[in-house]
Formats: structure tokens, C-alpha cells, sequence
């Protein structure tokens, strides 16, 4: 095998790979501020979905976020907007929870999971998430001896969500007088 016959098929996948790589560079720069705009926009959105007379939301970031707590958002009409990241069966179900100053859920959306379709991608249905406005106290599936009417045949999803929430909850109650 003659030397040249390697060499320049190489050289020229080299070459190849080097502006496959600078392209895919070029792209990531031009849609970097795009996409952090767009990733804003759908924030904003979820927290005026889960809490309509919210009014501004400032982030807080020097609160402990216990358990699956992402983030803590405080509301101009001083409640507060927390996402969560409860476990459920095809991993975590992030929700994200809007919670009046009196205690009391204002509405809640699955912001995002990997749950079975059409099982437990039925907590995005506006029939399950709406159970949750107007709860406080203790949240539960009724299987669990709570209030939530559980998605068929995915209860695992549906405790999840529950569980989310109920951190939520937890979290004003303990910490939100101070913020």
C-alpha cells in the first residue's frame, strides 16, 4: 500500500471535518441570542399562565431551594412562581407552581417531561394541571387519600406532580415571609 493512498484521503477529511466544525460554530453564535430570547419568553409566559395578576417576577437567588426546587420567582403582587423537578417514570416532570400570598395555588403547568405519550403526557391537559388551583395544605393523589384525581394509568406521573406542588407549598410556608 503506497503512503499516498492513506495520506491524502485523510488530509481531505481533515479539511472537511475543520469547516463542518467551524460552520456548526458560526450557527451556535448566531442562534445563541435567539434562543436565550425565545427560552425568556416562555418563562414569562408559564408564569403569567400559573399566576395571571402576578404583575413583574424577580428571581430570587439566594434562597435554598430544597428538594427538586429549580428556581423561586417572586411576583410583584408578592406571591411567588417556583419550578420544581419532581422523579416520575420516564424521569423528571418539571412543573412550574404560582402560589398566592395567602398560601393558595394559582395554577400550576408541566413545563416539561419525558413521560409516556398518552399517559403520563396527559399531565400537560389542562383537565389534570387545573385540579390544582385554588389547593393548599396537603397535596395527595386519591389513591393516597388526597383531592387530585390521578391520570389513568399513570399514577406515577401524577404523584410527581403532586409531589412538585407540594414542595412548592412547602417552601412559601416556610420561607416566604421572608422575601
Amino acid at each position: 500500500m503506497n503512503m499516498k493512498e492513506v495520506v491524502k484521503p485523510a488530509v481531505v477529511l481533515l479539511i472537511i471535518a475543520g469547516i463542518a466544525a467551524a460552520l456548526l460554530g458560526v450557527v451556535s453564535e448566531v442562534t445563541k441570542a435567539p434562543i436565550a430570547a425565545q427560552t425568556e419568553k416562555t418563562l414569562n409566559e408559564g408564569m403569567m399562565a400559573v399566576m395571571p395578576d402576578g404583575g413583574s417576577f424577580t428571581e430570587i437567588t439566594d434562597a435554598e431551594k430544597t428538594g427538586t426546587i429549580q428556581a423561586i420567582y417572586k411576583a410583584e403582587n408578592g406571591g411567588f412562581v417556583i419550578t420544581t423537578a419532581p422523579g416520575g417514570f420516564g424521569g423528571a416532570v418539571n412543573t412550574m407552581v404560582g402560589i398566592g400570598e395567602d398560601g393558595v395555588i394559582t395554577g400550576l403547568r408541566v413545563t416539561s417531561h419525558s413521560e409516556t405519550p398518552g399517559l403520563g403526557a396527559k399531565s400537560t391537559d389542562p383537565s389534570f394541571y387545573e385540579q390544582f388551583a385554588g389547593k393548599s395544605g396537603t397535596l395527595a393523589v386519591t389513591k393516597d387519600g388526597g383531592e387530585i384525581v390521578p391520570i389513568t394509568s399513570s399514577t406515577i406521573t401524577s404523584r410527581a406532580v403532586c409531589s412538585g406542588a407540594q414542595e412548592a407549598l412547602d417552601w412559601v410556608a416556610a420561607n416566604g415571609g421572608a422575601y
